[in-house]
């Protein structure tokens, strides 16, 4: 069993004690506040299943059908949670008033004045002990489902006061105790939900974590610039993308490299951070269109019969693309055979650049010599 598992568990069985221990307590002891607190507590039985039910799929690992996991469901789990928490809240709010309007023949005593003290400390204890598994394990349900712990001590609170008060013949002090609780559990509840909402609309990190992502990018020298910075929150954790500029005369591998780095320093400086999509630019792609009307096949359909027409020039030779700027610039290493002179050489890169260039697809040619392999 799960440490989160194990503390929803316990908080279930103990909301169920609780609840018959004030059902009854409330009855014999002469306390409708405690008798309204018991239903309370039975009542967190249903949020207990929806924690442990949305905790239970939250955990489950990626899959085909979900490749991002299965962290909304604890965002379900937390909305929900916070609309319940929110319901309970009127309704205290409620009896509440509609008791300020009854009137009270039996007092409440001790018996109901301890079961309202023993219930503060289990809850308290159960909001603490629920609140550090749910950070320990970064779960939002958890964390709400602590609270939720803490508003029942709240709400027992009021209902002590109630009776003691009752017991020395402020009865007025039991209604509205109860209000004034009830309207502080609805805020518990709607920053619950309000959050779970936030995280079902995407909503991104806040200003504080984007300057700190800001200031890791502009640490890594080869990020020359960065722009399209985009975060979202998926059940506690978050998932980044960014696209970073770098030389365009970076390798293919260079420059994974660099997106690499970029991913782990903002995982690690981030412990609620799933994943980092870096999209490698050579060039600011808001600046031109990316869409150049020229593929790697009809750059060699261009090279080979220049090359075919060279006598002592290796066919196929090894050639790079750059887009840059609008253009498309080519770098094209050449292997000649080794009885040529130098002057030769230079003179057939020449003619091998100009060609290149007097074409309308390519705007600027480097043409290089490959010493590396013999060829003849």
């Amino acid at each position: 069993m799960s440490p989160g598992t194990k503390a929803i568990s316990i908080g279930a069985v103990t909301n169920l004690f609780l609840s018959l221990i004030k059902l009854i307590g409330g009855y014999f002891g002469n306390s409708m506040a405690l008798v309204a607190d018991g239903i309370h507590s039975l009542s967190d039985l249903i949020t207990d299943a929806v924690v442990y039910f949305s905790h239970g799929v939250g955990q489950l690992p990626p899959d085909r059908n979900h490749p991002y996991g299965h962290g909304r469901a604890e965002t379900i789990g937390t909305t929900v949670v916070g609309l319940l928490i929110i319901f309970t809240g009127l309704g205290v709010a409620y009896e509440s008033w509609e008791t300020i309007f009854q009137t009270i023949e039996k007092v409440p005593g001790a018996l109901a004045a301890g079961i309202a003290f023993l219930s503060i400390i289990i809850n308290e204890g159960l909001y603490q002990y629920t609140l550090k598994i749910g950070k320990s394990t970064n779960s939002p349900s958890l964390i709400a489902n602590a609270w939720h712990h803490r508003t029942d001590a709240i709400s027992s609170i009021a209902a002590l006061v109630g009776i003691l008060g009752a017991w020395n013949g402020f009865f007025i002090l039991d209604p509205l105790a109860g209000g004034l609780v009830g309207l502080m559990v609805c805020k518990v509840g709607f920053d619950f939900s309000s959050k779970g909402f936030r995280d079902l609309m995407d909503t991104g990190l806040n200003e504080e974590n984007m300057e700190m992502i800001f200031k890791i990018l502009n640490e890594i020298p080869e990020v020359l610039q960065f722009h399209d910075l985009r975060s979202r929150t998926i059940g506690g954790e978050v998932l980044i993308d960014v696209h970073i500029l770098v030389n365009p005369e970076m390798t293919v591998t260079e420059g994974h490299q660099v997106a690499e780095e970029v991913r782990r320093k903002i995982i690690k400086d981030f412990n609620n951070v799933q994943d980092v999509l870096v999209h490698v630019d050579g060039e600011h792609d808001a600046e031109f269109d990316n869409l150049y009307n020229v593929t790697r096949k009809e750059i060699t359909e261009i090279i080979n019969p220049i090359i075919e027409s060279l006598g002592g020039v290796r066919p196929d030779p090894e050639f790079r693309i750059h887009h840059g700027n609008g253009r498309i610039t080519v770098d094209l290493f050449l292997q000649m055979s080794g009885d040529r002179e130098m002057k030769e050489a230079e003179k057939l890169m020449g003619e091998v650049k100009s060609r290149l260039e007097a074409t309308s697809k390519i705007e600027k040619a480097r043409v290089f010599l490959d010493l590396n392999l013999e060829f003849d």
